[in-house]
Order: C-alpha cells, then sequence, then structure tokens
C-alpha cells in the first residue's frame, strides 16, 4: 500500500511539472495573416491596356499577385499569339478579366463599319482562342469614339480614370501616376493603366503605393463584370463610355 501511495505522489508531482511548463509557453501566437486594412465598403475595377507582353504583363501580374487583387486587361489583337498565350493564361488563373482593345494602336474614328468590325471580330476571336474566354468590354484605342463605332461594336465601351502612365511629364514617375488615380477615385470608379509601354515605364512599381493606398481607403478591387454585377448595373447603354459605375 505503501508503494502504491508513493507512485500516486510521484505521479502527480509529474503532472504538476507539465503544466507549469505548458503556462510558461504563453498563449498561442495571433494570426498574422489577419488583414491591416480595414473592412472595403466601396468597389473599384483595375484596368490595364495595350498588352499582352511575355516581360512587362508579368511585371504587373507579379505586383496584383503580391497583393492579392485581380484586374482586366483589354488586349490588342496583333499581340495574341502562341508567345503570348501563358501570359493570358497566368491572368486568366489569377482570377483577371480579358477585354477587347481593338486589332491595333491606331485610333478607329476614321475606319468604316467594316473595319471596325473586322478589327474587333478578330481581337475576340484571338482572345478566345489564346486565352480560352470572351470579352464582355471593348476599350478604344486613345479612347477615340463616334457613332460609327457605337453603332458597329456589340461590346459596352469602358474608360477610366487616367494614371497617365504613358505621358513624358505627367504619370512618368510611379508616385505622380499613384497619385492621379487617388485624386479621380470614388466608388464604382474603373482606373486605366497600361501593362505595356515604352520604358521607363512606372506603373508596376506604382501599384505598391495604389494598392495599399485603396486598401486603406476601404476599396476593394474587382474585375470590370463584377463591377457591374455587384453595382447591379447593366452595361449595355447605347453610345456610353463607363468611367464609374454607380
Amino acid at each position: 500500500m505503501r508503494n502504491l501511495f508513493l507512485i500516486f505522489c510521484f505521479i502527480i508531482i509529474l503532472l504538476s511539472c507539465g503544466s507549469d511548463n505548458d503556462a510558461t509557453t504563453g498563449p498561442e501566437e495571433s494570426d498574422t495573416t489577419e488583414s491591416e486594412y480595414p473592412e472595403p465598403d466601396k468597389l473599384c475595377a483595375l484596368t490595364f491596356d495595350d498588352g499582352p507582353d511575355v516581360t512587362k504583363t508579368n511585371l504587373v501580374l507579379d505586383k496584383l499577385e503580391n497583393h492579392d487583387v485581380v484586374a482586366t486587361f483589354f488586349v490588342v489583337g496583333q499581340r495574341i499569339n502562341n508567345n503570348t498565350r501563358p501570359v493570358l493564361e497566368r491572368a486568366v488563373s489569377m482570377g483577371c478579366e480579358i477585354g477587347n482593345h481593338s486589332y491595333g494602336y491606331e485610333s478607329m474614328t476614321s475606319m468604316d463599319s467594316a473595319q471596325i468590325s473586322e478589327s474587333v471580330e478578330n481581337t475576340t476571336d484571338a482572345i478566345e482562342e489564346y486565352a480560352g474566354v470572351s470579352p464582355n468590354f471593348f476599350r478604344p484605342p486613345n479612347l477615340a469614339v463616334n457613332n460609327t463605332m457605337y453603332e458597329a461594336i456589340d461590346l459596352p465601351f469602358a474608360e477610366g480614370v487616367l494614371g497617365f502612365d504613358w505621358a513624358t511629364g505627367a504619370g512618368d514617375t510611379p508616385e505622380k501616376v499613384a497619385n492621379y488615380v487617388l485624386s479621380g477615385m470614388r466608388d464604382g470608379a474603373i482606373i486605366l493603366l497600361h501593362d505595356v509601354q515604352p520604358d521607363p515605364h512606372p506603373t508596376p512599381e506604382a501599384l505598391d503605393t495604389l494598392i495599399p493606398a485603396l486598401k486603406n481607403l476601404g476599396y476593394e478591387f474587382v474585375t470590370l463584370s463584377n463591377l457591374f454585377d455587384r453595382k447591379d448595373v447593366d452595361p449595355d447603354v447605347e453610345y456610353k463610355m463607363w468611367k464609374y459605375v454607380e
């Protein structure tokens, strides 16, 4: 009986030591993945023109991935081929949207209806073949429009809040690009930037400033289609080019 009593005491001591050791480890570490940003109460759609490009578009996609946001890429038909297919596939796999930016870079206001239709349809065909999706929106090159274009193109037109990231002396630094966009923001804004422009191109670096700033202001980043869905707005309005969805 004495031996049993001693064994019982020894077990109690061991259990006490274990409890003390657990106590010294302190509480479990807090979840460091919790967002540092406020709960979003506004929506915006980040969009990029003039790609795809194997190097430059991937730089933008890297930034989107780092900041965990999506965007819409308005692509130029003549740049879509087997070399740029992986870029488009990467964008789609990240949840990004692909839009139609015509087949070339020239303004379409001097084209007739047949030329306009051919340019847009060839670009849509290329997007479907190489990205596996269909475009839901059109952005005119240089934002130049006329009634012939509105009548010939069966897609909603989109413009956006400009970052002037193509303009020497205007948006030629990341800080200027971010500030231009921030100055034009409101709920439902479409942001217009470029993933392909001549070097030095400030846009990828500007995103490191712009995206956190907008998140701090309570913006959630969505694709263009999702922006209209979330706002419960029909984009198919005749002779209209969207800048804000309200």
